[in-house]
């Protein structure tokens, strides 16, 4: 966890501070120290930081900011994520979480207030990850499919998206909470498969339910 804690720290300014608008000054996680996050016992491949002595039940509503994603140059898996397709995954998130926090009953709102915190997420980055051979795929009557199938290349691969996101005030723009996730995408794809929403719209969907149980565990949604 460590490695890809201090790299999505160091990185994630590129995708949160592209939203920031001019005077905010908002605060970042990626400017705290390592220590002061912790795992989450609950949520495998997460790590949560909450602002000493902040009250999130104070909050009520949440303004959603548009997903960010840091960009790599002449990395194999992000050139292949387009702009037509950042476009198509920041909708189809935005809808998604909209409707996973309405279920949680936590408000979605457009303007600042009190009791209102602003959401940012930012994907940090793209892993494929190729399982390797079992014993059973290398005995006599699976080994000639198995060993040309990853001769070729069509062999799956399992897709690993890391996250980063943080809770602000919405008034004072003051950090109250955050986390660094990573998750997988439940099926598989081919080493040069193109990431396009339709390859991560039920890893989406699943994403932002889970977060949006999250933040009404920690909020206070409406009666």
């Amino acid at each position: 966890m460590k490695p890809f804690f201090r790299l999505a720290c160091a990185i994630i300014a590129l995708g949160l501070s592209h939203h920031a608008m001019a005077g905010e000054n908002p605060q970042h996680l990626f400017n705290l120290p390592p220590e002061a996050f912790q795992p989450n016992p609950k949520v495998p491949g997460q790590m949560i930081y909450l602002k000493p002595g902040t009250d999130l039940k104070q909050y009520h509503a949440v303004i959603l900011e548009p997903l960010s994603f840091l960009e790599r140059q002449n990395d194999g898996n992000w050139q292949l994520l387009v702009s037509a397709e950042k476009n198509k995954i920041d909708s189809l998130y935005r809808m998604s979480m909209e409707t996973a926090l309405r279920k949680e009953k936590i408000r979605v709102v457009t303007e600042p207030g009190p009791g209102v915190a602003r959401l940012r997420l930012a994907v940090t980055g793209f892993q494929q990850d190729k399982p390797g051979l079992a014993v059973s795929d290398i005995l006599p009557i699976k080994a000639a499919f198995n060993l040309a199938r990853f001769a070729t290349g069509t062999d799956p691969y399992l897709l690993k998206v890391s996250t980063m996101g943080q809770l602000e005030d919405s008034q004072e723009h003051t950090l109250l909470a955050g986390g660094v996730n990573l998750i997988e995408n439940p099926g598989s794809k081919t080493r040069d498969e193109a990431i396009t929403a339709d390859l991560l719209k039920k890893m989406i969907k699943n994403w932002t339910a889970k977060n949006a149980s999250q933040l009404a565990q920690a909020l206070s949604p409406a009666n």
